[in-house]
């Protein structure tokens, strides 16, 4: 071969050597978009039914691809003090869906909170992907009202399920004649202090019904601590409590001290409810309180799990496929959670809109009426 020939094929030989090395690497770590392509198929990952937003709660865990090829989705739940009842159930609501996280790729971590209105403007700013909230704050939050006023209405909010209900429980000494809401009329009663959560929701009562204080013989602002001692001294006939405190003052009560629960029910607490959706029915067990020998109907606030419309919906749905599959020993692993009726989770206290992923769960489950 010429030396001209051979410094002309040196280019050729050298570039095609260049082109091996290129596409031997590229097969080896992979490439763009189409290596993208085929770890999303192999993953089955959990926003490949939906087109919802990744954020900081739905993003993939740090090193997205685990040694079994799938990408897992992190759920962070936000719930309330570790005192309180719901941190506790979200760290059951958290054991459930990790137990099954091989089959649908999620994974979920819970958090403990301020509480109702901190966990809905998280949620609000992406923080979080599921929060729990009083049923009256998901409302507020939604419309701009109330402590939300100042923040723009959050129509993005989404009712995953309903909890236990917190009834206000009305209590009088048992040899009283009160038999009914209506019996106070000209008693002595006391609803707790003026911004207390059950004289609040009492008052929303006195609203429809048109009873203001002049109804009563004395109206007696004062603390759930100072209620039941008042009650068994004679000071008060009737006092208010929420259900969820109840162990707390009845703890200590003197035996010589007989109580009885009296039920708040009828069209006046049905008109409340209709205008006010997220009020909702509620019972106090027979023999939980009191020795009460029959269930209590009253009414009052309940938990709301809320995400936010982008949510992932298959997340959603596995949530709420666990709990409602597994919801037997759901109740069993809290005490407030014993109330919980399936039927009533997609509507009880609920006062905007349900997620995607819940509603295709609750039509499968033919839980939606």
């Amino acid at each position: 071969m010429s030396k001209s020939k051979n410094i002309q094929f040196q280019p050729i030989f050298i570039n095609a050597i260049k082109l091996v090395l290129l596409l031997s690497l590229m097969a080896l770590f992979g490439c763009g978009d189409q290596n993208q392509k085929t770890v999303v198929s192999n993953s089955e990952s959990i926003e490949n039914e939906d087109s919802t937003k990744q954020g900081a709660v739905l993003a993939p865990l740090k090193g997205d691809i685990l040694p079994n090829s799938k990408v897992e989705t992190h759920m962070i739940l936000g719930t309330g003090s570790v005192q309180g009842a719901y941190f506790p159930i979200g760290g059951v609501i958290c054991r459930l869906l990790n137990r099954h996280k091989e089959t649908h790729n999620l994974r979920c971590s819970v958090e403990s909170t301020a509480g109702s209105i901190y966990n809905l403007r998280e949620l609000r700013k992406g923080d979080f992907g599921l929060v729990v909230s009083q049923s009256d704050w998901q409302y507020h939050a939604y419309n701009g009202t109330s402590t939300f006023e100042k923040d723009e209405p959050d129509q993005s909010l989404r009712a995953v399920f309903a909890l236990e209900a917190d009834p206000v429980t009305l209590i009088v000494r048992a040899d009283s004649e009160i038999a009914t809401f209506d019996d106070l009329q000209n008693r002595v009663v006391s609803f707790g202090y003026a911004r207390s959560l059950q004289h609040r929701t009492i008052n929303d009562l006195l609203a429809v019904m048109g009873w203001g204080d002049d109804k009563f013989k004395k109206l007696v602002r004062m603390s759930d601590l100072n209620q039941i001692s008042a009650l068994c001294g004679g000071e008060v006939e009737a006092t208010l409590f929420l259900m969820s405190s109840l162990n707390d003052y009845l703890r200590d009560l003197d035996e010589s001290c007989k109580l009885k629960m009296i039920p708040i029910e009828g069209e006046h607490v049905k008109n409340v409810i209709a205008d006010k959706p997220y009020y909702r029915t509620g019972v106090i067990p027979a023999g939980k309180y009191l020795n009460s020998p029959e269930d209590i109907q009253s009414f009052g606030l309940g938990a709301v799990f809320v995400a936010s419309e982008s949510t992932s919906i298959k997340a959603i749905y596995n949530i709420v496929k666990e709990v409602v599959v597994n919801i037997k020993d759901f109740k069993a692993l809290h005490p407030s959670l014993e109330a919980i009726e399936l039927q009533e989770m997609p509507y009880a206290g609920i006062a905007i809109p349900l997620h995607a992923g819940a509603i295709r769960y609750y039509k499968e489950a033919r839980l939606l009426r």
